[in-house]
């Protein structure tokens, strides 16, 4: 070994690249991280509208008389949408277990089609969660993967 390089670090060794969430981490590491959370989120609401759908379905009584009717009114209301609920979580899911896998790899098309799940569930995020948090926060989940794919096409 050469003690003259000993201990030096070779400056590609470094990041380099658009840097993400004020600096913090590089792009790449953002959409990895944001879909982790996004795919945990969409695992629970899928868990949680199966627990919900099979504690109404029940009968049991396990709250009062007028917490069981407002779960049975909820109940009603929520059955409508359950199928489409359900579906949009499971996209939801695929699309960032596709863009945590297209991280990994540098993979362009897999990070692209993770950012259009993000645009397209933005119009029942509206719906769901107001005009201002959905959006928001899906636009803020696609920021990295728009300036990742940007940056892998160009390599």
């Amino acid at each position: 070994m050469d003690k003259g390089s000993y201990g030096l670090v070779h400056p590609s060794a470094f990041k380099q690249g658009h840097k993400c969430c004020g600096g913090c981490c590089d792009v790449r590491r953002a959409v990895i991280i944001v879909n982790i959370i996004n795919a945990f989120v969409s695992l629970f609401v899928i868990i949680e509208l199966i627990f919900y759908d099979q504690l109404i379905e029940s009968g049991k009584n396990v709250y009062s008389e007028d917490m069981q009717n407002s779960l049975e009114k909820m109940s009603d209301q929520v059955h409508h949408m359950e199928g489409a609920l359900i579906g949009l979580m499971v996209v939801r899911l695929f699309g960032s277990l596709a863009g945590i896998y297209g991280g990994m790899t540098f993979s362009w098309p897999l990070v692209a089609a993770s950012m259009g799940v993000y645009a397209l569930v933005a119009a029942p995020d509206i719906l769901m969660f107001g005009v201002v948090g959905g959006p928001l926060l899906d636009g803020l989940f696609a920021y990295p993967h728009y300036y990742l794919t940007r940056r892998s096409r160009r390599v």
